[in-house]
Order: structure tokens, then sequence, then C-alpha cells
């Protein structure tokens, strides 16, 4: 297993789009900056964070996801994975069943229910890919706020992806708390997203942001590829 995910690669391609959009701006320091190119600044580089969140929750989703792929590939004994990843699936199942009115279909699902996911429960059985879904794991991420990625990514095994994020970081030589700049620069998304006219990024902070979540990036996919390789190893 590759230790950088295809989730990375694509969000790393991802990020020539911000330089697409930073190109609409002035930029000669020749011209005198009017209010209205003052103006299509702040709104480009409003639009470039919000752009470069939306990309890197996408990948976040698509590490999840691509967990899931290489296990249906794979198909593992149940004994690999972890059991908050197995339970997920049950409980999904389970909720939709207690949603329908009572009736012969919802019988005759309960009834399918024990047939197809009691092998999730029996350790030496190997996963079935008709039981487990990537769009049920990754609809866990609703945000990127640092506790709803702390608990969607322990569904897969990783204890404390932000910690884990910190360390790896700090072991290159970046002192950064990844919750707390991850907090910030949501935060200020949230804010431009809803109308909030007085954040305005500029050009060193979009370029910190972009370094940032490319380093973070880098983190998240050795964390879940390692993930991967603990649950698909056969042994």
């Amino acid at each position: 297993m590759p230790t950088k995910l295809a989730a990375y690669d694509d969000f790393i391609n991802s990020t020539a789009e911000l330089n697409h959009l930073l190109a609409v701006r002035p930029h000669s320091p020749l011209i005198k900056r009017t209010d209205e190119a003052i103006q299509l600044e702040n709104a480009v580089h409003r639009a470039c964070l919000v752009l470069l969140v939306a990309h890197f929750e996408g990948f976040a989703k698509g590490a999840l996801s691509e967990y899931v792929d290489e296990v249906c590939a794979v198909r593992p004994p149940a004994r690999k994975l972890p059991p908050a990843f197995l339970e997920l699936f049950t409980r999904d199942r389970i909720q939709e069943i207690s949603s329908l009115p009572p009736g012969a279909d919802r019988v005759n699902r309960t009834r399918r229910l024990f047939t197809a996911f009691s092998a999730l429960w029996d350790q030496e059985r190997s996963i079935d890919p008709q039981v487990i879904s990537s769009t049920i794991l990754a609809r866990q991420m609703t945000s990127l706020k640092p506790d709803v990625l702390r608990d969607s990514f322990a569904l897969i095994g990783i204890d404390d992806i932000v910690d884990d994020a910190t360390s790896h970081l700090q072991s290159a030589g970046l002192s950064v708390r990844v919750g707390i700049k991850l907090a910030e620069i949501v935060n200020k998304r949230n804010l431009i997203a809803h109308g909030d006219y007085s954040v305005k990024p500029t050009s060193t902070d979009l370029e910190d942001y972009i370094q940032f979540f490319m380093a973070v990036g880098d983190a998240f996919s050795n964390c879940v590829a390692k993930a991967i390789d603990e649950a698909c190893t056969l042994r």
C-alpha cells in the first residue's frame, strides 16, 4: 500500500484551481490600487479560503472512502477491522429498518439483517463488500472541526488523527497545533460563508493556509495508509 493516498494527490492537484482564481487579482505594484481593485482582491481571497476548505474536506472524505475501497478489494477477516467500523454499518441498517412502517417489508429486511450482517461479527469471516459502504463512512464527517475529524477517523482505528498530524508536522520542523489552527481557519470560512465581510484574508494568510493544509493532508494520508495496511495485511 503506498504511503500517499490517491485522495491526497487529488487534493494537491485541486490547489491549481486556487492559483487560477488568484490570477484574477490586479497585482502590478506600478498600478495605483483603486477601491474597486481592493474590493476585488478581498473578494478573491475570501473565495479562495472557502474553496480551499471545501477541497480539504473533500480530501478527508475521500481518504475515508479509500479505506473502505481497499477493505472491499482485499476482503480481510472481520477481526482485522475496528469494532466501531463494523458497528457503524450494522447500526445504520438497524436505523434504516426501524424507520419503516410495520409490515412485511420491515419483517423481511430484519430477517435479512441477521443473515447478511452476522458475518461482520464472525472474526474469521471475510468482509462482504455488499454490507459496508464508503458513502456511509464519509457521511460521518460533517465538517472539518477537530472533534468531528477525530470521531470520524477513529472509526477506522486512528485514535486521534489531529494529534497525530501535530506530531507529524513537529517532526518535520513545523511547530503548529493542528487542532487550534484548523479551528481558526474553519471559523473564518464559516464567517465568510455566512456573509461576514469583516473577514479579509491576505495573500500571506492564504499561502500559509495552503501550506498548512498540504502538510496536514500529508499527515492524514500517512495515517490512513497505515490504517489500511493494518486492516488489509493478511496475517
